[in-house]
């Protein structure tokens, strides 16, 4: 991945977590810099700015907002050192109640985890390479293939593999392509599902709490999203 691929993730992942449009600092990616000449992958980046906001979201509100990349730089750091322990054995795992790949505890075997990232890393680069016509998207379907095969190669290489860490990354890439979707099929047509989601949930609606309502009408448009797209689930539930 070349520079400013790593930089466009990084910044894009930091700005939506922190919920503002301004873009960092000089210092900020003096940061990224560092982290990418470390050899820090990207997916551990993320996973790390994850985290952190993850981390901040679970406390007290705070009126102040995290205004640099700085914040996250702890978290990346720790994620980054167990990483390198996984590559090379170490105790056999990673210090966050990671199972060995196909060893006992573990529901996934190496190999199927890294079948089941690369076919979904193939069938995103296909789709970006057949929506060229559609640029935005076919860059979606382009950043989330990347790193899906950076999961896959880092699945296949590490002596453990923590499924929850994993699931994680991949509920932030769907995250990632659901996003593309919605901004390709517009307003209009996500307003039809809409619709016709609350049409058919309409006699369950008394029964059901309205963030429980609305989160199942949400995931009823993105399950036609992905039908529209032909888009598969990432998330470790369907390999």
């Amino acid at each position: 991945m070349n520079y400013y691929n790593y930089f466009t993730e990084v910044e894009d992942e930091f700005v939506r977590r922190r919920g503002s449009h301004m873009l960092i600092s000089p210092l900020d990616w003096s940061l990224i810099e560092t982290w990418k000449q470390r050899g820090v992958p990207l997916h551990i980046a993320l996973r790390g700015i994850n985290s952190s906001f993850d981390v901040r979201e679970g406390r007290a509100p705070r009126a102040r907002k995290v205004n640099s990349l700085f914040y996250c730089q702890q978290e990346v750091e720790s994620l980054f050192a167990d990483y390198c322990q996984s590559r090379v054995g170490g105790n056999g795992g990673n210090g966050n109640g990671a199972a060995k790949a196909g060893g006992e505890g573990s529901p996934f075997s190496a190999g199927a985890l890294r079948v089941f990232l690369s076919e979904g890393r193939e069938t995103l680069a296909r789709l970006g390479a057949e929506a060229a016509g559609d640029a935005p998207l076919a860059e979606t379907f382009a950043r989330a293939a990347e790193r899906l095969g950076l999961l896959a190669a880092e699945a296949g290489g590490a002596e453990a593999v923590n499924p929850e860490v994993l699931e994680a990354d991949l509920t932030q890439i769907e995250g990632l392509v659901m996003a593309g979707l919605r901004a390709s099929a517009g307003a209009e047509a996500l307003a039809g599902w809409r619709r016709e989601g609350d049409a058919k949930l309409r006699h369950f609606r008394t029964r059901m709490e309205p963030p429980i309502y609305e989160q199942t009408l949400e995931n009823f448009v993105s399950q036609r999203l992905r039908e529209r797209y032909r888009v598969p689930r990432l998330s470790l539930f369907y390999l």
